[in-house]
C-alpha cells in the first residue's frame, strides 16, 4: 500500500516559516536529510571503505530519477547544475552558420545563455519566440516558427515566471515530422506533473535537484536517447568519461557506451543520494496524487488572491489550472512584499509581478495565513 499525502506532509518540517517559493528553492525531504546525514557519517567514519556501497547508492539513484522521468538508467547522466546538461546538448550538438534554434522569449538563463552562446560562436540564428499577450506558450506558435533552417527547438516545459506549460508531445511528434530535435528543461514541472520522456519521444531533457524534486541543491541531469549519443561532442572529459577512477589511463581511449560518457568525473554523492530518497518518496507516495494537492492548494491561494483584487498573470483559468505558480500585481505591491516578507513567507519576483509557488507539503493553514497578510 502506498504512502498518503499526508505522510508525503509529514516528510517536512514544520516551523514558522511558510515556503512559498518552491518554484525557486524548496526544503528538502526528511529522507533526504537523512541521506546526507547517512553518507556524512559513512564519510568521517569509514572513508575509502564506503566506496563500493556508495556507488550502488549513486545508482539507486539514477534509476529512480530515471523511473520518474520515464526513461532508460543508461539515458541518464547526472552533471552539477540544469546549465550544465543544457550546455552538454548546447555544445555538444553539430550546429553550423545559419542554423536555428528556437526558443521562447521567457526562457530562464540557464536554457538560454548556452543556447546563445552557442548560437554565436558558429554564426547560427537563435530565434526568439514572443510568447502570446497572457504570457501562454502555445505549441502552435512554435510550430509556425519552424523553418527548413531551424535544427532545435530547446524550450522549458514549465516556465519559471507564470507557469506556462507548452504541449511536448505534440510538439515532439510535430517536429520529428520535419527532422527537428526537441530539448526540453523540465526543472519546473518534473516532480508535480507526470513527464513521459519514452513516449512522448522527447530528444533530450535536462533538469536540476532542487525546486519540485525537494532535494538539495546541487545536482543537474541530463536524459538523452540512446540513438544520439554519438552524434555529440564530449564538452567535459575525465577518468569517469572512458570508465572508472580505478582504470588505467590509456592513449587510446573509448568512452563508454551509455549516457553517462557525460559525467567527466567524482560525484556529488551527498547531493545525488538525497534527490534518489526524495525520488523514492514521490514513488511512495504517486506524482498524481502529489499533482492534485499542489494544483488544489494553487486552486485555493490563486481563487483567493482575485478575491481581494489583484491582477492575476498565470495564464489558466481557475477551471483550468494546470500550475501551482500565481503571479499577480496590483495595489501597493512594495506594502504586499513587506507584509509577506515580514511573517515571514518566501516568494518571488518574476516577469510581471511577485510569483507564489505552493508545493504538496504546504497546508490550507498556509494558504489562509498568506490570504489574511495580502487582505491586510
Amino acid at each position: 500500500m502506498g504512502s498518503s499525502i499526508l505522510d508525503y506532509k509529514n516528510e517536512f518540517f514544520r516551523g514558522p516559516r511558510i515556503h512559498l517559493n518552491n518554484a525557486g528553492l524548496a526544503p528538502i525531504s526528511l529522507k533526504a536529510a537523512h541521506k546526507v546525514q547517512y553518507w556524512t557519517q559513512r564519510f568521517y567514519e569509514e572513508g575509502f571503505y564506503t566506496d563500493a556501497d556508495y556507488v550502488k547508492d549513486v545508482q539507486h539513484s539514477r534509476q529512480s530519477l530515471a523511473k520518474l522521468l520515464n526513461c532508460s538508467s543508461d539515458e541518464l547522466a547526472f552533471f552539477q547544475s540544469t546549465a550544465g546538461g543544457v550546455s552538454q546538448i548546447a555544445f555538444g550538438f553539430d550546429l553550423k552558420e545559419n542554423d536555428e534554434v528556437v526558443l521562447w522569449d521567457q526562457e530562464y538563463s540557464s536554457n538560454l545563455y548556452p543556447w546563445q552562446e552557442a548560437c554565436r560562436r558558429v554564426r547560427a540564428k537563435l530565434v526568439m519566440l514572443p510568447s502570446l499577450a497572457d504570457l501562454s506558450t502555445p505549441v502552435d506558435k512554435i510550430l509556425a516558427a519552424c523553418t527548413g533552417k531551424t535544427k532545435i527547438v530547446a524550450i522549458s516545459w514549465v516556465q519559471f515566471q507564470t507557469g506556462a506549460r507548452t504541449d511536448i508531445k505534440t510538439l515532439v511528434e510535430e517536429c520529428h515530422r520535419k527532422n527537428i530535435f526537441v530539448f526540453v528543461d523540465v526543472i519546473q514541472g518534473l516532480g508535480i506533473h507526470p513527464f513521459d520522456f519514452k513516449n512522448w519521444g522527447v530528444d533530450a531533457a535536462a533538469g536540476g535537484s532542487h525546486k519540485w524534486l525537494t532535494s538539495p541543491v546541487g545536482v543537474g541531469y541530463l536524459a538523452l536517447k540512446k540513438e544520439h549519443l554519438g552524434h555529440f561532442k564530449l564538452i567535459n572529459v575525465g577518468s569517469a568519461t572512458y570508465g572508472t577512477c580505478d582504470d588505467p589511463a590509456l592513449l587510446e581511449c573509448i568512452a563508454k557506451n551509455d549516457v553517462s560518457r557525460f559525467e567527466a568525473g567524482s560525484k556529488q554523492v551527498l547531493e545525488i543520494t538525497a534527490l534518489g530518497a526524495s525520488c523514492d518518496l514521490i514513488h511512495e507516495v504517486g506524482i498524481a496524487i502529489i499533482e492534485k494537492e499542489v494544483l488544489r492548494l494553487a486552486c485555493k491561494l490563486r481563487e483567493g488572491i482575485e478575491d481581494l483584487g489583484f491582477q492575476i498573470h498565470s495564464p489558466y483559468a481557475l477551471d483550468s489550472l494546470i500550475t501551482p505558480m500565481v503571479n499577480f500585481s496590483g495595489k501597493d505591491m512594495g506594502k504586499t512584499k513587506l507584509q509577506l516578507a515580514g511573517y515571514p513567507v518566501n516568494f518571488a519576483m518574476r516577469g510581471p509581478g511577485l510569483r507564489l509557488s505552493p508545493h504538496a507539503f504546504n497546508t490550507d493553514d498556509d494558504i489562509q495565513m498568506v490570504l489574511g497578510l495580502l487582505q491586510s
